[in-house]
């Protein structure tokens, strides 16, 4: 497990576009964001990030990796994000990512806003 391209996969879903989403999440994947976004699905995670924004100033903090099984890690952070036009968002977040035959996928990202 190559520790360092996990953070890398992460901040790249902070950062990247809807190709990059694709290309990396699971097709099982959940994604929970604060209301009003809510719990999506994999579609619904697609269609959304494909008009939001993207963020362009991503810091992560107390950046923990457990290993969560054979082929399974979860990722535990504190971020504060920025971009064009807006005040910053600050969350406390957890990803778990399994192993494929190809690569690592995100299975599940969850989001608690802090201060």
């Amino acid at each position: 497990m190559d520790e360092a391209a996990l953070w890398s996969l992460e901040r790249g879903f902070w950062t990247g576009d809807a190709s990059f989403y694709d290309a990396n999440l699971a097709e099982e994947a959940v994604m929970v964001f604060p209301a009003p976004a809510g719990i999506m699905d994999r579609a619904q995670t697609l269609e959304a990030i494909r008009s939001a924004p993207r963020w362009q100033r991503v810091e992560m903090a107390g950046q923990r990796l457990l290993q969560a099984g054979d082929g399974a890690v979860a990722l535990a952070y504190r971020v504060r994000a920025e971009r064009d036009g807006d005040d910053g968002y600050a969350a406390l977040c957890g990803s778990v990512y399994a192993r494929t035959a190809q690569d690592w996928r995100l299975v599940m990202h969850q989001q608690t806003p802090a201060k």
